[in-house]
């Protein structure tokens, strides 16, 4: 079978271009740690505007914990109810997760999770343990 394609040299280009496109990822933000922070009696305070992170949908920040454990304050959507804090320990079997792209996977077992902590796949059932949260424009308080 020795076929021959006559393709010209802009049908390959558009056809190169549609494949890299489907091929590349969405841009996704990177959890980097949070700055900012205050305790005020048993909540914490972010700074929204010194976590720029923050500005943007799908935009993460990190924060550690006393106990050893790892909070993460999510922008799912735009304006003060965009915010969502929850515990990035799987609940599956408690191993932190890890974010990757725009899901936190659990290295342990492969539990995957949305950046609103829903399970996209398990074995965990429940999605990730959520803080309550309160925003204004330039504050977020935890707990």
């Amino acid at each position: 079978m020795n076929e021959k394609f006559d393709v010209s040299r802009r049908g390959l280009l558009c056809g190169i271009a549609l494949v890299a496109v489907g091929l590349m990822p969405e841009a996704a933000l990177a959890a980097v740690p949070a700055v900012g922070i205050k305790q005020v009696g048993k909540k914490l305070q972010l700074d929204l505007k010194k976590n720029a992170a923050l500005s943007k949908v799908g935009g993460v920040v990190e924060i550690s914990l006393s106990d050893g454990s790892t909070l993460a304050v999510v922008r799912t959507a735009s304006g003060a109810k965009g915010l969502v804090a929850m515990n990035l320990a799987c609940t599956h079997q408690g191993v932190p997760v890890q974010q990757s792209g725009n899901t936190f996977i659990c290295p342990a077992h492969g539990s995957q999770f949305g950046l609103d902590g829903k399970v996209i796949q398990g074995p965990a059932r429940q999605g990730l343990y959520k803080y309550p949260l309160t925003a204004t424009a330039t504050t977020a308080t935890i707990g």
